[in-house]
């Protein structure tokens, strides 16, 4: 705990912090969607249906990393991203605007996939729909909104950029570039550790 022009602040005050958390939040989304996407491509691969335990006999075994990821990521991407929000106290691009449309985006991407194997029509329609779900949302948020969902509210030392709060200034392309380049990089990263982590589980399940 500091005291700086009489304000006192803490570690979560810092700018160090708001940028870790904007990250954590952006790494923590893509990670758990991706996870949640593998698996549900997996469960579709395997007839959409699958069971593990109990007393019944089982028609189809989910496989592990079905049963690891598809109800863990949903979870812990959650709680992650809620802990990365609160850290990043509104700087940077809004992981949670985004984490609506890239859920139901991800999930209409299976559907078609499934589709255009098997020729199930409904699964075609489904997706269209979760398209639909997912992208108008984000289009209409951008139109009254795109600063505060790409840039943030503040900067990365708290000093507000909205144009609506009297006293605010625009953001410039500094402020562009770190919170895009924070966003694109953490998003990388979690897709990365996704893959390699399913790929992993999946592969000491087979062996």
């Amino acid at each position: 705990m500091s005291t700086v022009d009489g304000v006192t602040t803490t570690w979560r005050d810092h700018p160090a912090t708001r940028v870790l958390g904007s990250a954590f939040s952006w790494f923590s989304l893509a990670l758990a969607l991706t996870l949640l996407f593998q698996a549900v491509s997996e469960l579709a691969a395997i007839g959409g249906f699958c069971a593990r335990g109990g007393p019944y006999v089982i028609a189809v075994e989910c496989t592990d990393a079905i049963v690891v990821f598809a109800p863990g990521s949903i979870l812990g991407g959650l709680v992650c991203l809620f802990v990365g929000t609160m850290l990043a106290k509104r700087f940077g691009a809004s992981a949670v605007a985004f984490a609506w449309p890239a859920l139901f985006t991800s999930l209409a991407v299976t559907f078609v996939q499934t589709f255009i194997t098997s020729g199930d029509w409904t699964l075609l329609i489904t997706g269209v729909v979760f398209f639909a779900m997912g992208l108008i949302p984000l289009v209409l948020l951008l139109q009254v909104a795109a600063v505060r969902v790409l840039v943030g509210g503040v900067d990365v030392r708290g000093e507000p950029l909205s144009p609506a709060t009297p006293g605010a200034r625009r953001p410039g392309a500094a402020e562009w570039m770190l919170s895009l380049g924070i966003a694109v990089t953490s998003v990388a990263a979690g897709l990365w550790l996704a893959v390699v982590w399913f790929t992993a589980v999946a592969t000491a399940a087979s062996n």
